[in-house]
């Protein structure tokens, strides 16, 4: 094949076909390189899931379906027209500045939904010409469609497999369900239509330009409400992770078009509640990547300790620090350095989140046994107590450790530090934002201080700053000032501090155990906080989750006038009850605030909160004062500092219990994705074997040997085409019993000898003729299975023209 067409183009000439395809897709893709002429005037990339530590034989499979050149995919590569290129199980591959670029797939970067397929598509989308081309075929679930979504907004295209011809139509009707398709089409017409889209001429229908505005426009919206609920600013984060968690959530709910799903969202807040919860990204557990740790420990932290000699408190922090694990293991590794050495160190560790809930459940430092497999015998013993089934960090180590909520992009940063660890985040965001977040972590940093990064993160630092640790994992030093200002804008930042007294009110109600219920204008509850229990309770008959109808029946009637006559006067107010004995003391006060998610909406939801007498200054501040008087109506910002206070030790035991769920939950749904991998590899092995049944069949096939297999009822099951040389068959034959069957040739002890075959289980052979005077050499075996067993027979005839004596029928020996 000639080449030379294409070897002198570059990446940015040359359109690019990403193919996407998961269970049932080698299928597909055979067909599909079957109707691809050849040459094409533009690059395949051939994307599968596959798990990790297996060889992939799909290459080989698809290089016998095609005339392209096939090529493997590796870092520095830049793609050439008339090529196929498969990446390796082993890297997740992306398209950066015209050439191919990868990064692991283990050590906790690779999630479901934005590693191979969307995370190629979403980097492929960045291009601005010529216009890329994604291509989804059968799979289940919905891979690719977040980057499908990519795509179709940078003004490319996206053919999908017609449902009704895959063998799973999971990941075809995401697409199509969701409208941001050009084409569907059977897989043997895909190839031509490739080819029609990457001509200059070629006009995307109107409709769907008209779509890609709307799924645009509908995103925004969506971020917007995020925004505005909960003080996540998104706009800096990449859309294939953000999309792909929307996707899950309209799924749940049954909503196929962003336009309706964005609008259902305004209607539900809690829907809305429920996307928040679902965004954040946590990927986080004890010292992994062992090595890199080790690394951490010998070029970091020991220099660290050994320059201090405890004359100064070390300075950690550990953003986007999710459940604290990651953060729970810089403190020990700092402790265990120190207790070897027989030094007094003095450090302190602060561990940030966007997400209010994660800062309060790591806070509490509550793992279960099974998160702690990254933890020596001697580090869980040293460190965590068991209870109630469980393991808590000890008091001595958590006191080392500051928990607060902190948005790394929009919020301000700390500042004087020794060390940040900040792992597995900035494959998430966009690379001006990514620019910006190192902008911020380089200007927390005291001069030589150091920035762990970890393996998925390959960020060319050096001369930015910073001077390389360990290339390997990303460890870096600073060296120096960036050459670039931060970018991160002042806008970002109001916007998020409209939501940030929510959001540390969220925080303080958890924290704290100051019984709590949100809910929106009707009084219909939304969420609970602290403990409840002695407080609300079903009522008899039919159930309701009203806070009116919870509420012991004397407080009814107050309770429902303060709460209108607190959404009337948009201010919180104070009601006392009578408690009747419920405790020690006589009565409670039930505080009604109303809130809003914008300066310029109405009060749309009430937090009443239920403050015993014991509780009512319960609640104190880093300076000593008041939560509960102070910020409980959330009047006024909060003046988070720092060095925040540590959390109390109120456990609610209900909460607790539902934590233990959600890491079963987590468990099984690991054990299942680990199913679906040795599924897929199953699935793999599979198609192979049929790919090299189909080989021999062609084999026999071409090489004209009659041949039929017959079961044990004598019922012609499969049969080559040349045997209507000696039997007039038809393929509606198959199925039909040899004996209703009537050959051209004459062979008296046909029959006879198959049912010897069958029941002694030794060939037998024979020569006979045919009406025409033609020789044949007759051959019955019998077909055994793995077992042993004799599961039917095989009949081969073989044409002997310039046989003399014919003979009569002898069994062979």
């Amino acid at each position: 094949m000639d080449d030379s067409l294409t070897s002198n183009e570059t990446a940015a000439d040359v359109p690019i076909v990403a193919v996407g395809a998961s269970a049932g897709g080698i299928t597909a893709l055979q067909k599909l390189f079957r109707g691809l002429p050849a040459p094409v005037p533009f690059a395949i990339v051939v994307l599968q899931h596959l798990p990790a530590g297996s060889p992939s034989a799909l290459p080989a499979l698809i290089a016998k379906c095609t005339h392209l050149p096939v090529r493997a995919a590796t870092a520095g590569v830049r793609p050439e027209a008339n090529r196929v290129y498969f990446p390796s199980p082993e890297h997740v591959l992306t398209l950066e500045d015209g050439v191919f670029a990868t990064r692991p797939a283990q050590g906790g970067s690779r999630r479901p939904g934005i590693d191979t397929i969307d995370s190629f598509l979403e980097s492929l989308a960045l291009r601005e010409q010529p216009p890329s081309i994604a291509v989804i075929l059968s799979g289940t679930g919905m891979d690719g469609t977040a980057g499908a979504v990519r795509i179709r907004q940078a003004g490319g295209v996206v053919i999908v497999q017609d449902p009704l011809t895959a063998l799973h139509d999971g990941m075809p009707n995401a697409v199509i369900r969701r409208g941001i398709h050009h084409h569907i089409l059977p897989v043997g017409a895909i190839g031509q239509q490739l080819v029609a889209c990457t001509d200059r001429d070629y006009a995307a229908p109107v409709s769907a330009t008209q779509a890609t505005d709307d799924v645009t426009a509908s995103l925004h919206r969506i971020i917007s409400l995020v925004r505005m609920h909960a003080g996540f600013d998104l706009s800096g984060y990449k859309p294939s992770p953000l999309l792909w968690r929307i996707q899950q959530r309209m799924d749940v709910r049954k909503v196929w078009r962003f336009d309706d799903y964005a609008s259902l969202l305004e209607d539900d807040l809690i829907e809305l509640e429920a996307l928040v919860r679902k965004i954040p990204l946590h990927v986080t557990e004890f010292f992994r990547d062992a090595d890199a740790w080790e690394t951490l420990r010998h070029d970091v932290l020991e220099p660290l300790l050994f320059q201090t000699q405890g004359r100064r408190s070390i300075r950690v922090w550990t953003t986007a620090c999710a459940t604290g694990e990651e953060a729970y293991s810089v403190a020990m590794l700092l402790d265990d350095i120190s207790r070897e050495r027989k030094q007094s160190s003095d450090f302190k560790l602060f561990a940030t989140d966007a997400a209010p809930e994660l800062v309060a459940l790591a806070s509490r430092g509550v793992f279960r046994k099974e998160s702690l497999g990254g933890l020596s015998k001697a580090q869980q013993s040293r460190y965590f107590y068991e209870v109630d089934g469980a393991f808590r960090v000890k008091r001595a180590l958590r006191e080392k450790l500051v928990f607060v909520p902190q948005d790394l992009i929009a919020d301000p940063p700390l500042s004087g530090l020794d060390l940040v660890t900040c792992r597995n985040l900035l494959i998430y965001l966009a690379p001006e934002t990514v620019k910006d977040v190192l902008n911020v972590l380089h200007g927390s940093l005291r001069e030589g201080g150091f920035l762990f990064l970890g393996r998925s993160e390959a960020l060319p630092l050096d001369g930015h700053g910073f001077e390389s640790v360990s290339r390997k994992w990303n460890i870096y030093r600073k060296t120096g000032p960036m050459p670039t200002a931060p970018r991160i804008s002042h806008a970002r930042t109001v916007r998020h501090a409209a939501a940030l007294p929510r959001a540390a009110l969220r925080v303080a109600y958890e924290r704290f155990d100051i019984p709590s219920v949100l809910t929106d204008q009707k009084g219909n509850v939304l969420r609970t906080y602290g403990r409840t229990s002695g407080i609300l309770a079903l009522p008899p008959g039919e159930p309701s989750l009203n806070v009116i109808h919870l509420v012991p029946q004397p407080w009814a009637a107050c309770l429902r006038q303060g709460m209108l006559q607190a959404v009337h006067e948009e201010r919180s107010l104070i009601l006392t009850v009578s408690q009747d004995g419920a405790s020690a003391s006589t009565s409670m006060n039930i505080r009604v605030t109303p809130l809003r998610n914008a300066e310029d909406r109405p009060c749309d939801r009430l937090l009443v909160s239920f403050i015993r007498g014991q509780d009512d200054g319960r609640a104190l501040a880093a300076d000593g004062s008041s939560l509960l008087r102070d910020d409980l109506g959330a009047a006024e910002s909060m003046d988070w500092k720092d060095e925040a206070r540590i959390s109390r030790e109120e456990v609610d035991a209900s909460h607790e219990e539902l934590l233990a769920l959600n890491e079963e939950l987590k468990a099984s749904n690991e054990q299942l994705a680990r199913s679906i991998e040795d599924l897929d590899r199953s699935n793999t092995e599979l198609q192979a074997n049929i790919a090299e049944l189909a080989m021999q069949h062609h084999v026999l096939l071409c090489a004209g040997v009659m041949t039929m297999f017959l079961d044990t009822a004598l019922k012609l099951r499969w049969f080559t085409s040349s045997m209507r040389d000696v039997f007039p068959l038809r393929s509606g034959d198959t199925g039909r019993s040899i004996a209703d069957l009537v050959p051209i040739f004459r062979d008296d002890d046909f029959y006879a000898d198959i049912e010897r075959v069958l029941h002694a289980s030794k060939p037998l052979e024979a020569v006979i003729r045919d009406d025409r005077q033609r020789c044949f050499v007759r051959k019955i075996f019998p077909y055994s299975s793995d077992t042993g067993e004799t599961v039917g027979v095989a009949v081969t005839f073989v044409d002997i023209a310039s046989f003399r004596d014919p003979g009569a029928s002898t069994p062979s020996n």
